[in-house]
């Protein structure tokens, strides 16, 4: 008779999934899928818990960048609804570092540029990257607000 590597787990969230134990010891096996079964969720209602936590985090980021637009007198932007929300929390986060890295006049100056980059697409493209530190999104809001060459096209939204 084989030593079994995979078992039938019932969980805390009452549903039972079979779970891979290959990669644990032999002996150690039925200890392990009874621990994991008396302390854990399985994967689908572990992912659903992440999911809502992650909407509630972003809905709480989005109420944080309206606080931010008003206070800061920045125009709404323009996109589908699902690129507003993501642009509003990138220009939130962009502009946030800005105000705490940069000096004074240099984060003036930045929001006052950021007033005349509405197009959602472009905070998306542009700020979402999380290597880039205060001094390179001063100088990418800076330079794009001076760049009036853009054309609409029929694909923008």
């Amino acid at each position: 008779m084989a030593i079994p590597t995979t078992f039938d787990i019932e969980y805390t969230c009452g549903h039972t999934e079979t779970t891979d134990l290959s990669a644990t010891p032999a002996g150690k096996r039925k200890g392990r899928a009874f621990g994991l079964g008396k302390n854990l969720v399985c994967s689908k209602c572990f992912k659903k818990k992440g999911k809502e936590e992650l909407a509630k985090q972003n809905q709480q980021t989005l109420i944080e960048a309206g606080e931010q637009a008003e206070a800061l007198d920045l125009p709404e932007l323009d996109g589908t609804e699902k690129q507003v929300d993501w642009a509003t929390r990138a220009r939130y986060e962009a502009l946030a570092s800005i105000q705490d890295d940069a000096a004074e006049a240099t984060a003036a100056k930045t929001i006052d540029a950021a007033k005349q980059l509405v197009r959602a697409g472009w905070w998306i493209d542009n700020t979402t990257d999380k290597e880039l530190d205060a001094e390179d999104l001063v100088e990418l809001i800076t330079t794009a607000a001076e760049d009036t060459d853009w054309v609409e096209c029929e694909n923008d939204l």
